[in-house]
């Protein structure tokens, strides 16, 4: 396997989310989903009324975890990077959208016990509604905060190597900066098997395109080199020169660590009725 150079990077602020955490958030995301499909079909108010209660409280509960993740990648040096911006960004879309999901079935729950299916139907539709491709997002979240790390990773490995900027900087595309970024950690794993199928393998919240990385191999930005014992599979790196150019291509930070305001307005307070168990 490809060493994983990134492993020895000093973070100087507390780390941001975890690929765990947007794998957990991203799992809670469809449970709801499918919870709130599911109430729609089911048949009088009292017999929907114990099921919303508890769909209402796992939703409240995720998004209790979407504000969290937001309030952890905003401590975090997400905020140095115009990639870890951007995930702070998708990660404030989310809480919002969870918070604004997990009130509308809070009030459906209020109109089913007064008997009002047909409010509480329209209430279910609008929550569904928030919740629409909020779990492509959590991948998006990865993917920006891959990049993050990436371009961390470039700028100690060009201080480690004494890479300064070089003056024949190789010009790249936007997708081909991203590609750059995401492989720039070293734990890149390139996959060529039968009947001609080619993908990255590793890292998986990766969202390189192969023929991003044959562009950059062809420009000598990266490199594939095989790895013993298993066959049609090549270990990815960036070459002092892919180094350079991510760093020399990268947009320029926004300048110090500005502020993210990681509070959502209009949270939902759990109730005496309302269950907190997934």
């Amino acid at each position: 396997m490809p060493i994983k150079e990134f492993s020895s990077l000093t973070r100087p602020y507390p780390l941001g989310p975890s690929g765990e955490e947007l794998w957990a958030l991203t799992r809670y995301l469809l449970a709801s989903g499918n919870q709130l499909d599911d109430l729609k079909r089911r048949g009088t108010a009292p017999e929907r009324l114990q099921d919303a209660v508890r769909a209402g409280g796992a939703l409240h509960q995720t998004s209790l975890h979407a504000a969290g993740l937001l309030a952890k990648a905003a401590l975090s040096d997400a905020t140095t990077t115009v990639d870890g911006l951007a995930a702070v960004s998708l990660l404030r879309r989310l809480a919002e959208a969870t918070t604004s999901a997990a009130l509308r079935a809070a009030e459906s729950i209020a109109a089913l016990a007064h008997g009002d299916t047909s409010t509480a139907d329209r209430l279910l539709e609008q929550a569904r509604v928030h919740l629409h491709r909020t779990p492509v997002t959590c991948q998006e979240v990865g993917s920006a905060l891959l990049r993050h790390d990436g371009y961390l990773y470039a700028q100690a490995r060009a201080a480690r190597e004494n890479l300064g900027p070089s003056g024949g900087t190789v010009k790249v595309s936007e997708a081909q900066r991203k590609g750059l970024a995401s492989l720039a950690r070293g734990d890149g794993v390139f996959r060529e098997a039968r009947h001609s199928l080619r993908e990255l393998e590793s890292p998986l919240n990766a969202s390189v395109r192969t023929a991003t990385i044959d562009a950059l191999a062809a420009k000598k930005l990266l490199t594939l080199t095989p790895l013993a014992g298993q066959q049609g599979r090549s270990a990815i790196r960036l070459t002092s020169a892919g180094i350079q150019t991510l760093l020399a291509a990268s947009p320029p930070k926004p300048g110090g660590r500005p502020a993210v305001t990681t509070s959502v307005p209009n949270a939902p307070r759990p109730t005496a009725r309302t269950s907190t168990r997934r």
